[in-house]
């Protein structure tokens, strides 16, 4: 943001509760509001979760990031001409409310930017009541996390990554406070910004994570009921397959096969979902909890649900395949109902087509999957190990283990590297609904044309459909 970069003046323990005041106009009782959140451990811990807090918002990874707003951009819901998503299914990026929430997507990610910002700060001026540990952690978080929310804006704002494109400046930069206005910098400067806070994570969390020596990290479907395992914050293995991520949208795909295989190398810690986490309804782990790498939580998610896919919403309104159910079941599944992604997310009920349950809440009140939303899962270590591996059968090996996982047939040997790369779309359309990955995998890939599910036909994208318009309030007057 410019000179109305914004910071909570309780700081971040109370940030999403208070008013804020501009960024750079400090005030002397802010400076004693920051002193007293931090004049204990308890404060720093707070101000941690706050981040966690905010990212689960509708507005945020609860909603708009994931399920709703850039699924709708990749074309995986037949949207009605009189539904609010109308607009942005057909990339009208001058409409005022995609235009409002677009600018609302950069606010609230430059937001959580110059929070992090200040809470590294904070760290490096109170830190010194916390012991070496704690502190090392939080640390690894905060830088984790703000690689994490550039990185998105890379993946929304900028042109596909290719050498003359990450030479284009799109993105101011901050790393600290202060009283300069930062210029457009290139997408290649930014990008080796995210790794170099991704490698700080990824050495304060090595020794401080408690992920590291926990045998699970994520939590089995039943269990003690809460959402403190280490998969719902920023953790060391959340930074490496961050790591991985980034380095495929650079084209670097030695060190995005380098970082997947890592993640599967620690698989135990991340355990295929099982039948018997899913056919119990009442304790239907229809996100795969356990094999969550990082997530949020969003209290409010069965009211998005009720909002946007329950099937008792009149059909304008709904967001579901098309009316015929081809969609679905031909083009996503392909005949196939036992996948368990098919199976357990999608049902026939209240309408005489599919509609989407994945995100709808189960009357079990221990189960660590409900009002979760998936950001990260090993199922993408998979896919970028079998998009990345230069050798045909190993590539096949990685994608076929996710299939087998997934109740579906293991692809056979015979299987050509046209028909590998085929299938690695095929299942990022069915891993990642509503969690917003399938947009991204378009545009790294220079998709030119998207099965679109109103149509259940292909859609062609013209290369400005995948970049978000920087925006006006940014660039008027700097």
């Amino acid at each position: 943001m410019k000179k109305e970069l914004y910071i909570c003046s309780l700081v971040f323990g109370l940030m999403f509760l208070a008013g804020c005041n501009k960024w750079l106009d400090v005030k002397p009782e802010d400076k004693f509001i920051e002193e007293q959140l931090y004049s204990n451990p308890q404060g720093f811990a707070d101000a941690i979760n706050g981040f966690y807090i905010k990212n689960g918002d509708n507005g945020m990874y609860g909603g708009t990031l994931t399920m709703t707003t850039m699924d709708v951009l990749a074309q995986l819901y037949a949207v009605s001409s009189g539904n609010a998503y109308y607009p942005t299914s057909v990339y009208s990026y001058g409409d005022k409310d995609v235009k409002s929430g677009i600018d609302k997507i950069w606010t609230n990610m430059y937001l959580n930017i110059a929070n992090a910002n200040k809470y590294i700060q904070s760290l490096d001026t109170y830190g010194g009541i916390l012991d070496a540990k704690t502190k090392a952690r939080y640390q690894g978080e905060a830088y984790g996390l703000r690689a994490f929310y550039y990185f998105d804006l890379v993946r929304m704002f900028t042109k596909t990554y290719t050498t003359v494109d990450s030479t284009r400046k799109y993105l101011p930069y901050y790393d600290k406070l202060g009283k300069d206005i930062s210029d457009f910098k290139p997408t290649s400067f930014v990008m080796q910004k995210i790794l170099e806070d991704l490698s700080t994570a990824e050495q304060l969390l090595l020794e401080s994570d408690p992920a590291v020596s926990q045998s699970m990290v994520s939590r089995p479907t039943e269990g003690v009921p809460g959402r403190n395992s280490r998969n719902y914050q920023m953790n060391y293995y959340a930074v490496r397959a961050l790591k991985a991520r980034v380095y495929l949208w650079k084209g670097d795909k030695a060190s995005a096969l380098r970082e997947a295989k890592f993640l599967i190398s620690n698989q135990s810690k991340f355990p295929w979902v099982t039948v018997k986490d899913l056919n119990v309804p009442a304790t239907c782990n229809k996100i795969f909890s356990t094999e969550v790498i990082f997530a949020v939580e969003n209290p409010k998610l069965n009211d998005l649900f009720n909002t946007v896919f329950s099937p008792t919403i009149f059909d304008t309104y709904i967001l579901a395949g098309n009316s015929s159910g081809t969609f679905i079941n031909k083009t996503i599944f392909e005949n196939l109902p036992t996948d368990y992604r098919s199976q357990y997310s999608w049902k026939v009920a209240g309408k005489p087509y599919p509609t989407f349950f994945k995100y709808q809440d189960v009357s079990s009140d221990i189960l660590p999957a409900n009002r979760t939303v998936p950001l990260i899962r090993m199922g993408e270590m998979y896919l970028i190990a079998a998009e990345c591996e230069p050798g045909l059968t190993e590539a096949l090996g990685y994608l076929n283990e996710l299939r087998i996982h997934r109740n579906t047939a293991a692809l056979p040997s015979s299987t050509s590297q046209a028909q590998l790369i085929a299938n690695i779309l095929k299942e990022y359309r069915r891993e990642f609904y509503g969690e917003g990955q399938l947009f991204f995998y378009y545009k790294r890939t220079l998709a030119n044309s998207i099965v679109a599910a109103a149509t259940n036909a292909s859609l062609v994208i013209n290369p400005d459909n995948y970049i978000f318009p920087i925006p006006l309030s940014e660039t008027s007057p700097r």
